[in-house]
Parts: structure tokens; sequence; C-alpha cells
């Protein structure tokens, strides 16, 4: 979806596109690339012939695709994954890439996960093996040194902040995504009936939305036994991964919930604007029980751009955001989680309404394709915006 998004601003800036990456990875959804794939303006390069299909690739490897295409404009959509090819570059002009580089950074989770002193010694003591792939020692100190990218863009406002030479992007990819595809998916409006059957014969119940393919890590299983536990509702808007593994018994949980006439699922990748919006709508607080997770999240900004106030952890960018902005409220760990959620469900979510619009005024589709056009078009570093204050 961020390389559809990429793709879709640089073809309009006029740019021939090149997409290089695992075409042979089996994923869950392909809607996104099989659009792509139909685009003749765009060519795609299969990496999966390099060491780790793509991520491995030496320095002299990636900087021949670079000269056998002819690329001005190189373009990171998830640069976490490259800074080895990135350090590659130091102390080597035989190994510096083409072109202007930009890398855009997802997850800068080092940023969170501070270090204790015996933790530091570790780190220092290992650090002569790994300095190569080290995100800590690559963000806070060889990027700027050896300016190893032309732009560094990363969408965690609260580390731009911290970091003068970081420059912030909107995380709103998913909301320009839907935006771009138009009535593309108007296929799937069918789902809009049958989710308005559903909540006029559950009227009166608190509703848990899960938007988006069903993991562990987004805490799944944990909102189908808040579900249970609070005799709710559970409408899933999305794929349901059958592989994914669950400490809780999920299959029980979803029987319970089907047998009281509470459960609502979709198993199918919804891409329609106007069915994405009824099910967003179809709550009034979201609730977000992220595990061990540290980064954005565009399924809470999605709720908080339909006006609906979240609850998530309270470590990284997400807790961040919601105490900064008071966009909702935040739990310490899976055990005050049942606590923070009473106090949440009674908070009306009106209350939260104008703190979320003055925070939404920067996450917005133009202002995301305002940002990314400035960086893309001009040939010196991107324009230092305000962020978000």
């Amino acid at each position: 979806m961020y390389v559809y998004v990429l793709a879709h601003v640089l073809t309009g800036l006029g740019f021939r596109v090149f997409i290089a990456g695992n075409l042979k990875e089996k994923i869950n959804d392909s809607s996104y690339l099989d659009r792509i794939s139909q685009n003749e303006d765009i060519v795609l390069i299969d990496t999966s012939i390099h060491p780790e299909n793509g991520l491995g690739i030496k320095n002299e490897e990636f900087v021949a695709l670079q000269v056998k295409y002819q690329i001005d404009l190189t373009v990171f959509a998830e640069a976490d994954h490259h800074i080895s090819l990135f350090n590659g570059q130091i102390n080597n002009t035989r190994k510096k890439l083409k072109g202007r580089i930009i890398g855009i950074f997802l997850r800068p989770f080092h940023f969170y996960s501070k270090l204790s002193l015996i933790d530091k010694l570790r780190y220092a003591k290992n650090l002569p093996s790994n300095w190569n792939t080290d995100v800590r020692l690559f963000h806070e100190y060889l990027l700027k040194r050896f300016k190893l990218l032309d732009s560094a863009l990363y969408i965690d406002e609260d580390f731009v902040s911290h970091h003068p030479y970081a420059h912030w992007l909107p995380d709103v990819f998913q909301q320009y995504a839907e935006e771009a595809l138009g009535n593309e998916g108007d296929d799937q409006r069918c789902w809009i009936g049958k989710l308005n059957d559903f909540t006029q014969r559950s009227k009166g119940r608190f509703v848990f939305l899960y938007f988006g393919t069903s993991q562990s890590r987004r805490g799944y299983d944990l909102l189908l036994k808040m579900a249970v536990d609070q005799d709710a509702c559970f409408i899933h808007c999305g794929l349901v991964d059958s592989k994914e593994k669950y400490d809780i018994d999920v299959d029980r949980l979803k029987g319970e919930l089907k047998s009281r006439e509470r459960l609502f699922e979709t198993n199918q990748y919804i891409s329609d604007p106007l069915c994405i919006e009824s099910f967003f709508r179809s709550a009034s607080h979201l609730v977000l029980p992220y595990r061990n997770f540290y980064g954005s999240s565009g399924v809470m900004l999605q709720a908080l751009g339909y006006g609906i106030p979240v609850l998530t952890p309270e470590n990284g960018i997400m807790g961040y955001r919601v105490k900064k902005y008071k966009l909702g409220c935040t739990y310490k760990d899976e055990v005050s989680l049942g606590e923070q959620f009473e106090k949440f469900k009674r908070c009306p979510a009106e209350s939260f309404k104008n703190s979320i619009a003055q925070y939404m005024i920067y996450q917005t589709s133009q202002e995301l394709k305002r940002r990314l056009s400035d960086v893309f078009k001009n040939p010196g570093p991107a324009t230092k915006y305000q962020i978000i204050p």
C-alpha cells in the first residue's frame, strides 16, 4: 500500500517508475500490487535472486541495478530494512549509491527502547560485530555524520522533534490510497447493508471494531475476549489469517460470540472507501490493544479521521500522540487494559472532538502529497516543514 501511494505520486509528477521487490513472496492480499502491475508506465524488478530476497543485496549489486535502469531518484519505502546497504557507503566511494537517495522510516523503535547502564555496557561490547546493521548507531550518528541519505523521512513526529536532520511525513498512506482508488471497489458495498442489519439488531451494545487482517500483534484475540467478557459485539472488517497463532483460544471465543449473534466478520480485504467508512462509523470508540509495538498505526489515524477516540498502549508513538494531543486514553499493560477500558467507554466521544480535529489538520492526504512532491521534485534536501505543534 505504501508503494502504491508512492508510485501514484511519482507518476503524477512525470517520473517513470521502477519498483524493485521480492515478487515471489506470497501475500494475503495483492490488490495494490495487481493495480500496479496493470500500469504500463511502471516496471517491476524481481529481487528474489539476491540474498534474503533482496533485503541482503550488496552495494555493488544495487548500484548495478541503478545503472542498468538509469535511475535518478531512489525511494526506499521501508528504509528500516536497508541500513546495512546505507552504511556500506561509508569511506568507500565505489559503493556510493547513484542519484538522489530518499529513505522513509516507519519504525525508529530504538528511540523508545531506553538502555539501562548494564544494557549500555552490553551494547558497547557487541557493537563492533554488528555496527553495520545497528539501528541505534545508524539513526543517532552515522546517518547524519556521513550524509548517507539525501533526505530521511519519518512518520514519527516525536522522533523528528528530537532529531534536527529528520523530516516528518504524515502517516495517512491508507487514506491517500482509498482516495486514489475512488470507486474501484464498489462491488464490496453489499457489506454495508449486512453491517447495518447487524448493528440494528445489536443496538445499545458496545462495538469492538477490528480493522485489517487478524493478527496477534494487533490484539485480535484480546478484542475477542473483551467482547465476550463485556457481552459486546465484535466487528471485523478484513481477512482472517488461519495460520496466525494465539495464546488465547480464538475459535472458542468466536463460537461463543456467534452463538449470541454478536460476531460479524467479512473475511475479505475491503478497499472501497464508502464501505470502509461504514465500518468505522459502526463504532463510537476504538480499542487498539497492540503488543510490543512502538510505531504508528494507520488504523488509529483512520479512526481519528472519523472523529473516533482511541484507547492504545502508552508506549511508543501511539501513546505519545494520544497523551500529548488528547486523542483518547492509554493503558500500561494487559493487566490494566480492562480498568482503563471501563474509564474510556464512559468518556463521551464528543468530549474528544475538538482535540482530534486539531490534530488531524496535519494528518491529511493533501499534506502527505505536498510533502512527498516537494522532496521528489527538489534536487536538494527536503523542505523543513513545521511538524505538529
